[in-house]
């Protein structure tokens, strides 16, 4: 009788400890899903839409603002909307990097407007990451590009790291091959680099950013030039007499596209081919062998473009998302809903 207690008292020591890890292991990782939002807020896309697009509409520079906020986001430790934690007295977060200083205001508004608008109608429900994803497609083929899959389900993010931006993210003077290490660092591809520069066709750049294309120019040989040998000398001078006061005005800017500046379509790449590139690192993808294929193909055939730019944005917007329990859905897109996790 003894012997048979003791069995089982075994069986059921067994029995609790398996209850106990099945309870203890981690749940099934969610799964990203275009319709995820369908039982929890089926309205959440077209909100989005109707807030960004009537932002759109009264600053027409807002598609390219989002779109620079959006790879900025997710080149840094994912999409997970950590780009938008604003900085406190007590932490600093991503927008203190350098690199940041210049992301505009109109796209912050944006989602921070799409936000307001979704707590209304399902409070706690829609990530903050997952509004930055879905504005950029909004107003992708709003401005006429194309329109491409974006799965959500994303959490925002625990952290917001200061430093990491100007480490992480591709800078206006970096050479092509430095550009691609850092894309294949992360796993992209170099046409994909090259498809995603495309979004170079909408918005703006700041005089300071290719000041030295146009400004005491030197080639590497230390030559000087009036300009960048490789712009198109009328486009040079253009942009001489626009920025001449950049020094005083930093906020002087001229457009990415000289062509069709409010339009998404492949004209960057035309215009890379005509030297009518603005930045060093567009005008440098037309002469590196890594790059120029890319650049002429899709000079050549906007369907092209869009087809690769659409299979790289998905990509994108799946780079390092959080999930269950590595994130959570703020209450504000711009503060922690029970401040930063320490890194």
């Amino acid at each position: 009788m003894r012997r048979m207690s003791l069995l089982l008292l075994a069986a059921a020591a067994l029995l609790a400890a398996a209850v106990v890890a099945v309870h203890a292991s981690p749940p099934p990782p969610v799964k990203l899903s275009p319709d995820f939002y369908s039982q929890t807020c089926p309205r959440a896309e077209r909100i989005i839409a109707e807030v960004v697009q009537s932002k759109q509409m009264a600053n027409p520079t807002t598609a390219a603002g989002v779109l620079r906020v959006f790879f900025h986001d997710c080149f840094v430790s994912g999409c997970d909307a950590s780009v938008l934690i604003a900085p406190t007295h007590y932490a600093k977060s991503e927008k203190d990097a350098d690199i940041n200083h210049s992301l505009p205001g109109d796209a912050f508004d944006a989602v921070v407007r799409s936000k307001l608008a979704l707590e209304l109608e399902c409070p706690g429900v829609v990530s903050c990451a997952d509004i930055l994803a879905l504005a950029s497609r909004v107003l992708i083929t709003m401005t006429g590009g194309p329109r491409y899959p974006v799965p959500l389900g994303r959490k925002d993010s625990l952290s917001s790291n200061p430093a990491a931006p100007d480490v992480e993210l591709p800078h206006s003077n970096f050479t092509v091959g430095r550009i691609i290490e850092l894309f294949v660092a992360k796993g992209f591809t170099v046409q994909e680099m090259v498809a995603l520069s495309g979004a170079h066709t909408l918005g703006f750049s700041h005089c300071q950013e290719f000041a030295s294309r146009i400004y005491n120019y030197r080639d590497k040989g230390g030559k000087p030039a009036p300009f960048d040998p490789s712009m198109n000398p009328t486009y040079a001078k253009g942009l001489q007499a626009a920025c001449q006061d950049y020094q005083k005005d930093p906020t002087i800017a001229a457009f990415n596209d000289i062509m069709t500046p409010g339009k998404f379509d492949n004209m960057y790449y035309v215009n890379i081919q005509r030297g009518l590139g603005l930045l060093s690192t567009d005008e440098d993808m037309w002469s590196d062998m890594r790059t120029k294929p890319f650049v002429q193909r899709y000079a050549a055939n906007n369907t092209d473009f869009f087809e690769d730019f659409s299979k790289a944005m998905e990509k994108l917007s799946l780079y390092g998302v959080k999930t269950g329990a590595d994130g959570e859905i703020r209450r504000r897109c711009d503060a922690f809903n029970s401040g930063p996790i320490t890194q």
